[in-house]
């Protein structure tokens, strides 16, 4: 164990976990309103579907995507990407592959990934080499390892997918706000310590937590995309 308890995803500061979409209405309540999670909104999700929102109960503005509402299917990820009109190709192949790494490296504990073409110091983050500590927003808490090689190169060797990884992490806000997967950066503000906190929000993060949304594997999207004008 290191000395500093305080690193980025040490046990005493874990990374709070931007919750998923919850489809339980007790677990969006829950989400919204504990002191350390939010409700996330997912707002392209939002803005390019029709026929699958609720109301919120508690504020009659804000509606809410209801997975429940949707056909459960088994294996819907690849068709949800592609037949979403608002993806671009390039957004597609990196969905679609997220996916398929995500399998492998579930099976291994390793879903961090190493966001930056900068060469960081690993020891600057977590208790142990390579793990990170992270609590979800029942505070609940567990670990994951880190992949030791940046997400953009992995993609590359693995899919053939030359993306640099500027245009790639534009790219993962997209896939996030579509809500295919779950983006919770390393940064301060997102740790146990700092979460409360006034902090910069424009906090670089050299790690990124990616998961994918399982939701979108069981529930088929496919029939409510709105048209594309």
């Amino acid at each position: 164990m290191k000395n500093n308890d305080l690193n980025l995803g040490s046990y005493n500061n874990p990374i709070i976990l931007k919750n998923k979409h919850q489809d339980i209405e007790s677990e969006k309540y829950i989400s919204r309103h504990s002191s350390d999670g939010v409700y996330v909104h997912r707002p392209l999700l939002q803005l390019h579907t029709g026929n699958n929102h609720e109301i919120d109960e508690d504020d009659s503005s804000f509606g809410m995507f209801a997975f429940h509402k949707l056909a459960t299917q088994e294996n819907c990820y690849i068709k949800n990407v592609i037949s979403n009109p608002y993806l671009q190709p390039l957004e597609m192949k990196v969905a679609i592959a997220l996916f398929n790494i995500s399998e492998d490296d579930l099976e291994d504990d390793k879903f961090v990934y190493i966001c930056t073409s900068k060469k960081i110091n690993i020891d600057n983050y977590g208790d142990d080499e390579g793990c990170i500590w992270m609590e979800n927003y029942k505070s609940e808490s567990f670990f994951s390892g880190i992949n030791q090689t940046s997400l953009f190169k992995k993609l590359e060797k693995a899919f053939n997918i030359r993306v640099s990884n500027e245009k790639l992490n534009k790219i993962l806000i997209r896939l996030d706000s579509f809500h295919y997967i779950n983006v919770t950066p390393v940064t301060f503000e997102n740790s146990k310590l700092g979460i409360s906190q006034k902090h910069n929000k424009n906090q670089r993060a050299y790690l990124k937590i990616i998961q994918i949304n399982e939701l979108m594997d069981c529930k088929n999207l496919t029939n409510i995309w709105l048209v594309k004008n």
